[in-house]
C-alpha cells in the first residue's frame, strides 16, 4: 500500500475528504466517551423499553416547568439487548417522544430540536409526569401554566368567578391522540376535568400542543356514564374457587414483555384491569403484555370467556 492510500484510509477513518464531515466524526466521538465518563452521562429508556446512554444537561427550572438538554446518538449500543452482527442499533429520538430518565426515575417529553446540531441529536425536554389515559393506553406529557386569570362577577351582595383556569398540553402526536384530542371534547388529567379549546397541529408534525380551560364535573351525568358502562360489561365478578390457572410470573419490572398462558380451555380472550400494562400479542391460550408504566404497582390479569371470568392472576409491578 503506498502512502497515499495509507492517508486515505486514514481520512476516511475520520470521517471522509469533507472538513465538516470530520469534525462532526470528531463531535460524535466525543459524545459517545464523555456518555460514559461524564458527570452528565445518563441512561434513557425508550417507549419501546430500549436503553441508551446520553447526556442530560440543565437548562432552564422554573415555577411551572422543568427544561434541559439531551445528547443522544442517532445511533448507538443498545445496553439491554443481546450483542448482535450491528455493532450500533438506529435510535431515531424526535420531537414528540416520552423516555424515562432511568437514574431519576422520571419521565421527559422532547419539545424542541437543535437543528444547527448535526453530529448527533440535541434537543430541549421538559418534565412530562401527567397521565391521559386513551383507549386503554397511559399517555404522559407535559401540562403547564397558559394563563390563570380568573373572571369574577358581582350582582348585589352575590360574588361568584367563572372557571379560567387554562393549561397548555404537549403530547406525542400519532393516530390515537389525533383521533382522541378535539376541541369541545373533555378529558381527564391527573383527576381533574379539562376541556379543549384548540389544538395545534401545524407547530410538530410528531407533537401535539393542546390547550385546555378548566371545566365542571356533572355528578348526574356521571353516575348515568358509569351505570351504562356496567350494564353495557356483563363480566361476572371474580370468583375465589376457580377452575383454572394462569402461568406465568408473579412480578415484574417497568417496560418488561412478559408472556402467561393457561391450560385445559380456549376460546376464550385475555383482558388486563390497570393503566400499568397492554396486550401487544394474544391467543386464546397465551398472551404477550407490555409493562408501560415507570413505577411500581400492580395489575390484573384475567382470562374472559362467554362474558364470565374463568381466571385472575395478580401482578406485582416492582421498582426498578
Amino acid at each position: 500500500m503506498s502512502a497515499l492510500d495509507n492517508l486515505k484510509n486514514r481520512i476516511d477513518y475520520y470521517g471522509g475528504p469533507n472538513q465538516e464531515s470530520r469534525m462532526n466524526n470528531d463531535k460524535l466521538w466525543s459524545l459517545r466517551r464523555a456518555l460514559w465518563y461524564s458527570y452528565q452521562g445518563q441512561t434513557a429508556i425508550l417507549e419501546d423499553g430500549r436503553e441508551f446512554r446520553c447526556l442530560i444537561n440543565h437548562d432552564k427550572l422554573k415555577e411551572d416547568y422543568d427544561d434541559k438538554i439531551i445528547s443522544i446518538p442517532y445511533e448507538d449500543v443498545c445496553l439491554n439487548l443481546p450483542s448482535t452482527t450491528e455493532k450500533y442499533s438506529y435510535i431515531g429520538m424526535k420531537v414528540g417522544d416520552v423516555f424515562t430518565w432511568k437514574e431519576t426515575n422520571t419521565r421527559w417529553i422532547v419539545i424542541q430540536e437543535i437543528l444547527e446540531e448535526n453530529a448527533y441529536f440535541r434537543g430541549t425536554i421538559r418534565k412530562a409526569e401527567d397521565e391521559v389515559m386513551i383507549n386503554g393506553y397511559s399517555y404522559y406529557g407535559y401540562l403547564g401554566k397558559w394563563s390563570k386569570d380568573a373572571l369574577w362577577h358581582t350582582k348585589g351582595l352575590n360574588s361568584w368567578s367563572e372557571m379560567g383556569y387554562e393549561v397548555v398540553l404537549y403530547i406525542t402526536r400519532n393516530e390515537e391522540t389525533e383521533d382522541f384530542f378535539h376541541r369541545f371534547k373533555k378529558v381527564t388529567i391527573n383527576n381533574r376535568l379539562w376541556e379543549v379549546q384548540m389544538v395545534n397541529d401545524i407547530t410538530s408534525e410528531t407533537m401535539l400542543i393542546i390547550y385546555l380551560k378548566e371545566a365542571f364535573t356533572n355528578e348526574f351525568e356521571t353516575a348515568d356514564n358509569i351505570a351504562g358502562e356496567e350494564n353495557e360489561n356483563n363480566t361476572q365478578p371474580i370468583d375465589e374457587n376457580m377452575e383454572y390457572i394462569i402461568s406465568g410470573n408473579d412480578s415484574v419490572y417497568p417496560f418488561d414483555k412478559v408472556t402467561y398462558t393457561i391450560d385445559g380451555i380456549d376460546g376464550g380472550n385475555w383482558v388486563i384491569i390497570g393503566s400499568k400494562a397492554r396486550i401487544i400479542e394474544q391467543t386464546d391460550t397465551s398472551v404477550v403484555i407490555s409493562i408501560t408504566s415507570a413505577k411500581s404497582g400492580n395489575i390484573e390479569l384475567n382470562y374472559v370467556k362467554d362474558n364470565e371470568i374463568l381466571a385472575t392472576k395478580n401482578v406485582v409491578i416492582k421498582s426498578l
